[in-house]
């Protein structure tokens, strides 16, 4: 089966803080698959990692500039746009009643992918996250287009505000519909309708483990370190409040939070109000490179996350799975997939979520355990070569992708 043209229809491309996605991408041109990226609004003004320079995939900006232009190809007068004009107000009328607020713009948007794909002869269009991209991309194979997948990672399926009906027709007329943990897949059939849940699959995000190896330098001594986009679900404050303590009983620890988000500001408040500023650096974000450097170094990764207040979670955190393929001990929640990736504390300490205590405990612990930190360093870099490797991860999926675009060429012919 030859390889596939695939189409990355995505919000933004790139976005520091969506390695997996760059990853992904660049295993799967590695592997002779044809990618080109669809971007739906321009880059953030933010540091690129590295690995971007090896992209080879054109990366087009599709929202159009021109208000006609979406329209022009419902007015033609060949059989072709005459068709298409017939699904557009047939689904028209089957989605307003679904009452999404950005539905006419979404259409919009989908005329011109649907446009861009038929030009390039795209044969598979792949989104991340189960939000408006992957809504386009359905909107684009319900107008004639090609057929599509969508990645369903954790806000997308777990906040309050999602609609399970259109989520359920959302997977249901995709090809298949990848999530990235068990947890997930869970989840997904409580909330989705049968047809939709029969298309669910589960793959693991996979990393380049040739990139993210241990280094075999020494590490820091009491060193905690935290990658994470400043948000509620990594749980920041639980941090702060377990090195404070640290700090009252004595025990000299310093810690380096890697990352921006929304909640910047309201973690460098509790870092005030707790007195630590001199004991936590804030670097912002950082590209790849840098942050290797950083987990080459530090003594442990702590990452306490928590369940927000909207219902989001972390489903897969890849900076978890980058520390365990580089021998970095782990310290983590029991939040969806985080068991996955430690092996139920196997591989790594899962304590309690909001549990500021037992954050303080595990970190002394293991920055003075120099025997344990090898056995879960021993055991964290297995775990990672067993089920976290993305040129297996990339490999599967590229056969999910060839498998669609053969079917959709079967069933013209």
């Amino acid at each position: 089966m030859s390889a596939p043209r695939v189409a990355y229809l995505l919000k933004k491309f790139p976005r520091l803080s969506e390695t997996f996605v760059l990853n992904e991408i660049l295993q799967q041109e590695r592997l002779g698959t044809q990618v080109r990226v669809y971007a739906r609004r321009p880059a953030d003004d933010e540091p690129r990692h590295p690995e971007y320079a090896r992209l080879l995939a054109p990366v087009e900006q599709v929202r159009s500039d021109d208000r006609m232009e979406p329209w022009l190809a419902l007015f033609g007068h060949d059989a072709e746009s005459h068709a298409l004009l017939e699904r557009f107000g047939g689904l028209v009328r089957e989605l307003s009643g679904f009452r999404h607020e950005r539905m006419p713009a979404l259409f919009a948007e989908a005329l011109v992918v649907l446009g861009r794909a038929r030009a390039e002869r795209v044969e598979h269009v792949h989104a991340h996250f189960a939000t408006d991209s992957a809504l386009v991309a359905m909107l684009v194979r319900d107008l004639g287009g090609p057929p599509y997948s969508v990645t369903a990672h954790a806000k997308d399926i777990y906040r309050s505000t999602v609609n399970p009906r259109l989520l359920s027709r959302l997977v249901a007329r995709s090809s298949f519909t990848v999530t990235v943990c068990d947890a997930n897949v869970r989840h997904l059939e409580g909330i989705l309708e049968p047809e939709a849940t029969a298309k669910v699959r589960r793959l693991y995000n996979g990393i380049d483990l040739e990139s993210f190896h241990p280094r075999g330098v020494e590490r820091d001594a009491n060193h905690v370190l935290c990658v994470a986009r400043l948000v509620e679900k990594k749980g920041f404050p639980v941090l702060v409040r377990a090195l404070r303590m640290l700090a009252d009983r004595g025990f000299e620890a310093r810690a380096t939070f890697v990352g921006e988000g929304e909640d910047r500001a309201k973690i460098e408040a509790e870092i005030a109000r707790h007195g630590m500023g001199a004991r936590i650096a804030m670097t912002g974000a950082l590209d790849q490179q840098k942050v290797r450097e950083l987990l080459a170094r530090a003594t442990v990764m702590a990452l306490p996350c928590v369940v927000g207040e909207d219902g989001n979670r972390d489903a897969l955190p890849t900076t978890l799975i980058e520390s365990l393929a580089m021998g970095l001990p782990c310290i983590s929640t029991p939040v969806v997939g985080i068991p996955e990736i430690l092996d139920d504390g196997r591989c790594g300490v899962i304590v309690p979520e909001e549990d500021d205590a037992a954050v303080a405990q595990a970190i002394e612990t293991l920055c003075t355990d120099a025997a344990r930190r090898a056995e879960l360093a021993r055991l964290g870099r297995a775990r990672a070569e067993q089920c976290f490797d993305g040129r297996a991860s990339a490999r599967e999926l590229q056969g999910w992708f060839a498998e669609s675009a053969a079917r959709a060429a079967e069933a013209s012919w």
